[in-house]
C-alpha cells in the first residue's frame, strides 16, 4: 500500500498535513475507489457499476476536478466545477460504453478549503502570509452516497456526513438501531449517487466549518467504516501522532476486519504556529453528536427575485 503525503501552510498561517492511501481489499478484482488529495481539495469517490464503469466514474469524476489543485476558489467555482464534472460522469452511459451489469456511478466525500491558499513553497512547507485583509479559509464538507468525512476534535469523533443509503433512512425512521444497520442485508443499497442510473444532477449536501487548530479529519470510503465501526475509528485517529500513522492503521485495520470492499483513506491535520495536534485519548462514544442539518450545493439555487439568470 502507497501512501501519499503532503503539507500546505494557508494564506493565514494554518498548517495542513495530510496521507492518503487507497487498497483493493481482500474480495475485490478491482479497485474502484479514487482520491483526490491535494489543495484545495481533500476528496474520496467510491465507484460502482459493471465492467470497470465504477472504476471509470470515480476516476473521471475527480479528473475533472483535479486541474483546480493549488488555486484558490469559491463556492461559485466548486459548484460549476463539480456540475460539469457530474454531467461528464452521467454522460459514461452515453458514450456506447457496454455496461451490460448497471450502470457506472460515484459517490463523493470530503473537504474543500474555501478562500484563500496562500503561495506555498514548493515543497509546501511555507507560505506568504496574507496582508491583503481577506478572509481566512472556510472548509467546505460535501457529500452525496455513503462515503463519509469525520472530525477528530479534543478526542471526540463527530461524523460531519449523512449516508444516503436505505439502512441510514431505517435508523432514522427508528425502524433499525446503528448496530442491526451494520449487518443488514440491504447495507450497501444507496439512494443517491452521481450516475448509477439515476436522472438528473444530484443533489450534494455541504456544512461549511472554520478552518481553526487543531483539528484532524478523515474522508473515506464505506470499504473503511463498514469494516470498523466509529469507536474503532476515533481510537486509530487519536493514538496516531502523523496522518501517515493514522492512514496505515486504518486501512490495516480494515483489512483485517475482512477487507470486504476496497479501502481509501484521507487523514488531514489542521495546526498552526500557536497550536500542536497531539495524540488524544479518544472518547469511547462512537459520534460526539450527529450530523447537522445539510444545505445542499447541487442543484444550484434559484437567483433571488429580480436577478433571474444571475449564478
Amino acid at each position: 500500500m502507497e501512501i501519499e503525503t503532503g503539507t500546505w501552510t494557508l494564506a493565514h498561517g494554518e498548517t495542513l498535513r495530510w496521507a492518503a492511501a487507497t487498497d483493493i481489499g481482500l474480495k475485490r478484482a478491482e479497485n474502484q475507489d479514487s482520491f483526490l488529495a491535494a489543495p484545495p481539495f481533500f476528496l474520496v469517490a467510491d465507484g460502482m457499476g459493471g465492467h470497470a464503469g465504477g472504476k471509470q466514474a470515480s476516476a473521471t469524476l475527480l479528473g475533472h476536478i483535479q486541474p483546480l489543485t493549488g488555486t484558490d476558489v469559491n463556492l461559485r467555482v466548486v459548484r460549476e466545477s463539480l456540475e460539469a464534472a457530474c454531467e461528464e460522469v452521467m454522460g459514461l452511459v452515453e458514450a456506447n460504453i457496454n455496461y451490460t451489469i448497471s450502470p457506472p456511478g460515484t459517490t463523493l466525500t470530503g473537504l474543500v478549503v474555501l478562500g484563500p491558499l496562500g503561495e506555498s513553497a514548493a515543497d509546501g512547507s511555507a507560505s506568504v502570509p496574507a496582508t491583503d485583509g481577506s478572509e481566512p479559509a472556510q472548509f467546505l464538507v460535501l457529500n452525496v452516497g455513503d462515503s463519509r468525512t469525520y472530525l477528530l476534535r479534543e478526542g471526540l469523533l463527530t461524523r460531519l456526513t449523512r449516508d444516503h443509503s436505505q439502512v441510514a433512512e431505517m435508523v432514522e425512521a427508528g425502524m433499525l438501531t446503528v448496530e442491526e444497520a451494520r449487518v443488514w442485508p440491504t447495507r450497501s443499497v444507496i439512494t443517491r449517487a452521481i450516475g448509477a442510473g439515476q436522472a438528473g444532477l444530484p443533489q450534494i449536501d455541504t456544512w461549511t466549518y472554520p478552518v481553526a487548530a487543531p483539528r484532524r479529519f478523515l474522508v473515506c470510503s464505506d470499504g473503511l467504516h463498514s469494516m470498523i465501526d466509529d469507536g474503532a475509528i476515533g481510537r486509530a485517529l487519536g493514538d496516531k501522532p502523523t496522518p501517515e500513522a493514522a492512514v496505515n492503521a486504518l486501512v490495516n485495520l480494515a483489512l483485517q476486519a475482512g477487507g470486504h470492499d476496497n479501502v481509501t483513506a484521507i487523514v488531514l491535520d489542521v495546526t498552526s504556529p500557536e497550536s500542536a495536534l497531539a495524540p488524544t485519548e479518544p472518547a469511547d462514544s462512537a459520534l460526539s453528536e450527529s450530523p447537522a442539518p445539510p444545505n445542499s450545493l447541487l442543484p444550484p439555487p434559484p437567483p433571488p427575485p429580480g436577478s433571474e439568470g444571475a449564478r
